[in-house]
């Protein structure tokens, strides 16, 4: 599988539904976002292992299976089982279609249709969780997503794959979309190869009564290989409780406020070493505007502790302004 350092982060939806949910998207390695993993949720079949009641063809199975539902807003797929759309799962014997087999267990999810039906509208798989989500809380979604390579089939039929129709993974609270990655990875899969996309976003205080994953193949046609079959695979579907950080949080008591800016004016214009490296959130070994910008762009953000005075606005303008005094003096 591969592994890539790519981080997207995406503004609070909190004003565009009613849940007021606020999510951040993030790729690959996102240890940054957030420090500990609590509780696992219980997902049906994440792996596309249980291919009860699938109608099975040597390495292929056709059809919605257990825990996953079809998707076909626009009424395409004829239930799934062809004979142009196809859902279900595969196993990937390497190095036939994916050099290293599947990431987890022997099978994967597949969304497959034929050459010359790929524009019609999206498809995909999509499951109701067995368990609801804690409100106010921070989940983090992985999802393997495939770039399936041409290779022919145990029956001896060969399948053209080149290219990528694109993908997009939904997380929706009673219908209404919170927490996306839309395509993100599109040119970032090789032929043949796994990457996994990490979605981190948290719940908001409203209850919610179903949360809902969706995998979606997009069926765009690759203008470079306008002849392929259009195929998105997935595995691996783990969502998980998790603590997010603040940012903008140096001295790590759950709240950005003034002791967090004094730790970055009290080491202002130092190189790291020798000031202190908390005074350094953006990484680039000096204590700069960058830091200042990530201190102030997150003012009052978190939990207030107990004691202690969160400055009013007016009192935030005064620092901002002092500091930038600061550093006109000092440049």
């Amino acid at each position: 599988m591969q592994s890539m350092n790519h981080t997207l982060q995406t503004p609070s939806p909190s004003l565009l539904n009613p849940h007021r949910f606020t999510l951040c998207l993030a790729l690959l390695v996102i240890s940054s976002l957030f420090t500990t993993q609590a509780h696992a949720v219980a997902i049906t079949n994440p792996g596309f292992e249980d291919i009860t009641g699938e109608s099975q063809s040597n390495e292929f199975t056709f059809g919605p299976l257990n825990g996953w539902d079809l998707y076909d807003p626009d009424v395409i797929t004829q239930n799934g089982d062809g004979p142009t759309y196809f859902i279900g799962t595969l196993i990937p014997s390497a190095p036939a279609f994916f050099t290293n087999g599947a990431p987890q267990g022997q099978r994967v999810g597949i969304a497959f249709n034929f050459f010359g039906s790929g524009g019609q509208g999206e498809y995909g798989l999509q499951q109701t969780l067995p368990e609801t989500l804690l409100p106010s809380t921070g989940y983090l979604l992985s999802v393997d997503v495939g770039n399936i390579a041409s290779g022919t089939s145990q029956g001896g039929q060969f399948f053209n794959l080149d290219g990528f129709p694109g993908y997009r993974i939904d997380i929706l609270a009673d219908g209404v979309l919170i927490a996306q990655d839309n395509n993100t990875l599109a040119g970032l899969i090789p032929e043949g190869e796994f990457v996994t996309t990490d979605i981190v976003f948290t719940t908001g205080s409203t209850p919610v009564t179903d949360y809902q994953i969706r995998l979606v193949n997009l069926n765009q046609v690759d203008p470079l290989f306008p002849n392929a079959d259009l195929e998105v695979d997935f595995d691996n579907v783990q969502l998980v409780q998790v603590v997010i950080d603040t940012f903008g949080d140096l001295n790590g008591d759950g709240f950005v406020g003034i002791d967090d800016l004094n730790i970055v004016l009290g080491n202002w214009n130092q190189n790291v070493p020798p000031a202190n490296p908390l005074a350094d959130p953006s990484g680039d070994g000096f204590v700069g505007i960058d830091d200042l910008n990530q201190v102030l762009g997150n003012w009052n953000a978190g939990t207030p502790p107990a004691t202690g005075t969160v400055p009013e606005p007016a009192s935030l303008s005064l620092l901002g302004i002092a500091s930038i005094a600061i550093l006109l003096r000092r440049r």
